[in-house]
């Protein structure tokens, strides 16, 4: 019989720190508005166990992940493929590694708060998945979807025709709820799954506050009505923001949340995770009546716990000379010292030396013999009963995730990008003729010397479906 256990831990940053997202904010966070988190959930079947493991964190490299993910594994007996490191994206949340390219805040150190911080944020994700062991009881599954329109495909061109980050209406937006729901034998919710994909930035730049943007509030809420505890799966948010987003003040991040907790309440609510039969009873007065009712089956259907994974390369764009890349670092040292020059403050500052700092960094692999055309990436699909989480280490174009989701051969199908670290932005191959932030610099966000290419699109698609298709037979 399937068993599971859940647990929650706190990874709330100390202050100040700086956090990640926004280039344009420099200041470091003096205030926490709401706790950052980290869930975990641990599986147990006949196959053996899996951990999924969400945090409030915007970023974990994938090197990183991988160490995690054999940490996690080696405390709670289970293999690293069998761990899923899923991270919320908040912009709320601190940097959590000291190499490649800083967002925000101080873009070229770190100050003694963060490296504490970046110690600490591991042990913390290793703890939450053994406390969760500790916990292990029966339970059943079930799986379902509904939909919000909190979302938008954010790609718009502008009257110059260049492409930017606002609504494309007419765009692909994945608007799907999908929820697991995993009872205890006695039928009371023990852990709900929740799983959208929207960019975590409803509250902007000006706020300077270290929170969870609106997967806090939507866990708040559905763990208030039905006494289960929550755990948020970020989906393929890669092209998607909330409808309404970068505010300056905090409330609309709770309005969000809370609206889409209610969806997954319906979903929820209508989820049967025990099988049952429908029985006829006799029964009469005056007049005979027959009464039907749910009898829960014993014994119980199995559900099958199991992972399929996979680490395959994404090939990148092609790569620039040398020479090219150095006069592309001296047109941004030009930039900076011009906006320098004219008294521009940090938030005008601050986005140029991002470019700067990546082209410094770039160089530096170049020359130290890292002219690599491609990057590794390890996807993941872990079947819990009729239903699939697909899991992708990237910012993934929701429309990679309606792909998989048309093509899989599960019941229910969940899709998780930035899972188990986060290699760059993944854009579907029509999407690079129209350029823009995703297609043609957003590796600088990640610290690669250039960005994917258009044929990983395919290879993230057909990796899902065939991992998703060896799990169900």
């Amino acid at each position: 019989m399937l068993h599971a256990g859940i647990a929650r831990v706190d990874i709330t940053p100390p202050l100040p720190i700086d956090l990640v997202g926004y280039s344009r904010r420099w200041e470091a966070a003096t205030e926490i508005r709401a706790p950052l988190t980290a869930t975990a959930l641990v599986l147990d079947g006949h196959q053996g166990r899996v951990a999924i493991v969400a945090a409030d964190v915007p970023i974990i490299r994938p090197a990183d992940a991988d160490l995690v993910r054999i940490a996690i594994g080696t405390a709670i007996d289970a293999p690293a493929e069998n761990v899923l490191l899923n991270v919320s994206h908040t912009h709320g949340g601190p940097h959590t590694h000291t190499g490649g390219i800083k967002i925000g805040g101080d873009q070229r150190g770190h100050s003694d708060n963060e490296l504490a911080y970046i110690d600490y944020l591991p042990r913390q994700l290793v703890a939450a998945a053994q406390l969760a062991t500790h916990g292990l009881t029966p339970v059943r599954v079930a799986g379902g979807a509904g939909s919000i329109d909190l979302n938008v495909n954010r790609r718009e061109r502008n009257p110059e025709g260049r492409m930017i980050l606002g609504w494309d209406p007419d765009g692909v937006c994945d608007r799907d709820v999908g929820v697991l729901r995993f009872d205890r034998e006695d039928g009371s919710p023990l852990a709900i799954i929740v799983n959208y994909a929207c960019h975590p930035v409803v509250v902007g730049p000006e706020d300077p506050a270290v929170n969870p943007d609106y997967p806090g509030p939507m866990r708040a809420l559905l763990e208030r009505v039905t006494g289960a505890t929550c755990l948020f799966l970020q989906g393929a948010a890669g092209n998607v923001l909330p409808l309404e987003g970068f505010f300056d003040h905090s409330g609309p991040e709770r309005t969000f949340g809370e609206r889409l907790a209610v969806e997954a309440l319906h979903v929820a609510d209508r989820l049967e995770p025990v099988a049952t039969d429908l029985v006829k009873e006799d029964y009469g007065s005056v007049t005979p009546i027959s009464l039907y009712r749910h009898r829960p089956l014993d014994p119980q259907p199995h559900q099958p716990l199991v992972v399929a994974s996979r680490v395959v390369a994404f090939p990148l764009k092609p790569i620039p000379s040398i020479e090219a890349m150095e006069a592309e670092r001296q047109g941004y040292l030009d930039q900076l010292e011009q906006a320098a020059a004219t008294g521009a403050g940090r938030e005008i500052l601050n986005p140029i030396e991002y470019h700067l700092n990546w082209a410094d960094d770039a160089l530096r692999q170049r020359r130290e013999g890292g002219d690599y055309h491609e990057v590794p990436a390890f996807l993941q699909a872990i079947r819990i009963g009729d239903s699939v989480i697909a899991a992708v280490p990237g910012e993934v174009f929701s429309e990679m995730a309606v792909q998989v989701k048309e093509r899989s051969s599960a019941a229910t199908t969940l899709f998780a990008g930035y899972s188990n670290g986060v290699v760059s932005y993944l854009p579907t191959a029509a999407s690079y003729p129209a350029g823009g932030y995703e297609c043609d610099y957003a590796h600088h966000s990640y610290g690669l010397i250039e960005q994917v290419a258009p044929e990983t699109e395919r290879i993230v698609v057909d990796t899902c479906v065939d991992l998703i298709d060896e799990l169900f037979g």
